[in-house]
């Protein structure tokens, strides 16, 4: 039975997806997208906390970051503290909010009142509600979304077999692969959540993936605050 359970690191390959530091953005609750917002100070603080962890929890074999700025600073002083450059993936960036980004909910309601309304409505929805995703302006598609992922998956595969490998990405992103991993439909809620400097671990294993790991906080030394629905 054991032969079952059991997993050869050299047949797995290990991801460890740390979320960006906080940005003044996070700190409003403004959504983000692809705008270029740099971390705050708290931010900077708790990507070292997170750097520091991973040295004493993991030996990481490669470092990868999102091209934006707040993903790739928090990578490099993660980098710092393990001792890797991090390498930029196109694949890691965030997902494209469209006409919402950047922007806070009083703009939105002034810019586009009825797309507001229904955004309100796609919030409020149960965890068994049929409804999709509300359709926004210049937004992403999610089959992009989901192709990207996959995509960033089977290269570290293929490159780091037997490896674990850290990623400094974003919420969306994060959140979007571990609704794949659990087999959820991007276009509907995404019942995950990870904090800013959290980090959570996906092991693949001869073509499965398996969450281990989930919105680890305990280095921040933060209160765990209560959430909700968000768009995406």
């Amino acid at each position: 039975m054991l032969d079952l359970l059991e997993v050869t690191p050299a047949d797995a390959t290990r991801l460890i997806l740390v979320r960006h530091g906080r940005t003044a953005h996070n700190a409003q609750g403004r959504i983000q997208g692809r705008a270029e917002i740099p971390l705050d100070a708290q931010g900077r603080e708790q990507a070292h906390r997170a750097g520091t962890w991973l040295r004493e929890q993991y030996a990481v074999h490669a470092l990868y970051s999102s091209p934006l700025s707040r993903a790739y600073e928090t990578a490099t002083i993660i980098g710092a503290a393990i001792g890797l450059a991090p390498v930029v993936n196109a694949d890691l960036i965030e997902f494209d909010f469209g006409a919402v980004s950047d922007r806070d909910a009083a703009e939105l309601a002034q810019l586009d009142p009825a797309l507001y309304q229904e955004l309100r409505d796609w919030l409020i929805v149960t965890w068994d509600s049929p409804m999709l995703r509300p359709r926004i302006p210049g937004m992403e598609d999610e089959e992009a979304l989901r192709a990207r992922i996959v995509a960033f998956w089977d290269n570290i595969q293929r490159a780091h077999s037997g490896q674990t490998v850290a990623a400094v990405t974003h919420g969306g992103v994060i959140k979007g692969m571990l609704t794949l991993v659990a087999g959820g439909d991007l276009r509907r809620h995404m019942p995950f959540w990870a904090d800013n400097a959290s980090v959570s671990v996906i092991d693949f294993h001869k073509g499965g993936a398996t969450i281990c790991l989930f919105n680890e906080r305990s280095h921040l030394g933060e209160p765990l605050k209560h959430r909700r629905y968000i768009i995406l």
